[in-house]
């Protein structure tokens, strides 16, 4: 996932350098490279520790759809380059998402959902199946095949899956991860009980209403009213350590809002790539590296402790706070500086790349140092 952080960029300074700028490339490469791979192995993770679901041969079903993942977004992206083999990425990538579904919807279907995180995660594997439906309807549409709007298909495409898959999935464990990360106050109950079936229903009424501005403003609503109540947690926390992740989830938030009061006045499937790219990508990027920071040191440390390993490096000595603190101010000068070329002549965008590369690098190696430090220490 993070390289494919690292090669969205590449390709952005590629398309600089040759003077053109490919947006569905760019944004396919973080949703379905960065954003996809991590949220769809985070749902490995937590399907059996929060929701109590057994997935068997994890590490089998994982590889299986990491490796129709991987051949399906490089293949997509190279097809929006050179316009030959795009339906077959993006079958590949769909079969891809298929495999997930087959393999993470039984064991949490079959279940009971006593949480907010269980039953919002239930939300975020139907969004996720049809947005990649709708995503394959828009791919045979525009080769030709189909005798559908593919305007109004990609529309209903991307945003069944920025606002239907990613942020009912990033809702869902915020309600867990918050409270237990940070000591935050616990959502209010409404929001954690309707917070997702109300989302899911704002998304999938642009279906029967398309064209109408009402399940928009809904949505835009939602989202704001979620990054809202989860900057009041925060702020009112009671344990009032500085925490560079803290300072994650504001800037993720603040994007949130901004994302979602501008959502419902775009005008074409376009403004919704650009939106995802600047806004909503920026949110999503933003929280996956906060959780990141928590969760691989965290991971490293629990695996090699049940393997008895007596020099377990602690969290903080998987990634040092020091480092993580670098990084967060880096990203917030990343992103102040985006906000600040867009805003003012959108064809400097490219001149904030090389921040982004530095960026994604960092955050690269200091997963992969986390990593390392794992297959170092459990094999010796």
């Amino acid at each position: 996932a993070c390289l494919f952080g690292v090669f969205g960029v590449a390709l952005g300074v590629y398309m600089t350098l040759k003077g053109f700028f490919n947006l569905p490339a760019l944004v396919h490469t973080y949703t379905l490279g960065f954003a996809g791979m991590t949220m769809i192995g985070a749902l490995f993770q937590m399907i059996p520790v929060v929701a109590g679901g057994v997935i068997e041969r994890p590490l089998l079903k994982a590889t299986l759809v990491h490796i129709s993942l991987l051949i399906g977004v490089l293949t997509l992206v190279l097809g929006f380059f050179s316009g030959r083999g795009l339906l077959v990425g993006g079958l590949f990538a769909f079969w891809g998402v298929v495999l997930a579904l087959l393999f993470l919807a039984p064991p949490l279907f079959r279940l009971r959902s006593y949480t907010p995180t269980s039953k919002g995660m239930k939300y975020a594997v139907v969004m996720l199946g049809l947005g990649a439906f709708l995503g394959v309807l828009t791919g045979f549409s525009l080769g030709g095949y189909l005798g559908l709007n593919p305007e109004k298909l990609l529309d209903l495409h991307l945003t069944f899956m920025l606002y239907g898959w990613v942020l009912i999935l990033v809702a869902s464990v915020a309600f867990q991860v918050v409270e237990m990360f940070f000591v935050a106050p616990p959502y209010p109950r409404f929001l954690r009980e309707n917070f997702p079936p109300l989302l899911s229903l704002a998304v999938g009424s642009k279906v029967v209403f398309y064209g109408s501005v009402v399940p928009d403003i809904v949505i835009s609503l939602l989202g704001i009213a979620f990054a809202s109540v989860t900057v009041r947690n925060l702020w009112t926390r009671r344990r009032k350590v500085r925490d560079p992740l803290v300072t994650l989830w504001y800037i993720s938030m603040a994007f949130l809002v901004a994302s979602s009061v501008a959502f419902p006045f775009r005008k074409s499937s376009f403004d919704l790539f650009l939106l995802f790219l600047f806004l909503f990508g920026t949110f999503a990027q933003t929280v996956i590296m906060a959780m990141m920071y928590r969760i691989i040191p965290f991971l490293v440390w629990m695996h090699l402790s049940t393997k008895g390993v007596k020099d377990a490096p602690t969290m903080h000595q998987v990634i040092g706070r020091g480092v993580i603190w670098f990084h967060t101010g880096l990203h917030l000068f990343s992103v102040g500086t985006l906000l600040a070329f867009i805003t003012t002549d959108f064809s400097l965008y490219s001149a904030h790349l090389p921040l982004y590369l530095l960026s994604f690098s960092l955050l690269t190696f200091n997963v992969g140092r986390g990593v390392c430090i794992y297959i170092r220490l459990s094999r010796s």
